[in-house]
């Protein structure tokens, strides 16, 4: 399954490349997958075997018509009429890496005890993009093992400003004083 995701993937890549329209395509298809998301209704409709080719066509061209990608909406029927709209989900994310390549855009994860705002997470991949000099985009994801702050992990870089590294930099900072 991953592999026919990736080649997808890799394909609506290149049609937003050679369009020169990565932005607005990654905008269009993290939209239709948050829209999947929150109506299973609507993936279960373009799933069915007994709805018509045509009505399925129909609802894809007034979900995406307010976005003017021509090349998405055929990408997005070719995928209902080869049986792989399952696959959405997982084609998109390999997709959005793949335009986040492309952009010179750094993802990453920044870990808390409990979710952050969407505006809180903004605020620190700003100031994770100023550290790094180009564009930052972070998931929150949660880990109980840490006791308050954040820990924010970009490519090969850790900015941990969590309260348990800043205990264990103490604790660190207090043995060599002893031993010092």
């Amino acid at each position: 399954m991953e592999e026919v995701a990736s080649r997808y993937a890799a394909a609506i890549v290149s049609i937003a490349k050679d369009e020169n329209k990565l932005e607005q395509y990654k905008l269009a298809i993290l939209d239709v997958e948050a829209l999947f998301e929150s109506n299973p209704e609507l993936l279960k409709f373009l799933k069915s075997y007994f709805v018509k080719t045509s009505e399925k066509y129909s609802v894809i061209e007034g979900i995406l018509s307010k976005y003017r990608l021509e090349n998405l909406n055929n990408f997005i029927k070719l995928l209902v009429e080869k049986h792989q709209i399952h696959n959405y989900k997982n084609i998109v994310k390999e997709a959005a890496k793949g335009i986040n390549f492309e952009l010179d855009i750094y993802e990453g994860f920044v870990y808390s005890t409990e979710p952050l705002t969407d505006d809180k997470v903004k605020e620190i991949a700003d100031a994770i993009s100023k550290k790094l000099n180009r564009k930052v985009e972070l998931k929150n994801k949660i880990d109980p093992r840490l006791i308050g702050g954040v820990k924010v992990v970009v490519h090969d870089h850790v900015f941990d400003g969590s309260l348990k590294h800043k205990l264990e930099t103490m604790k660190e900072n207090l043995k060599e004083r002893r031993n010092g």
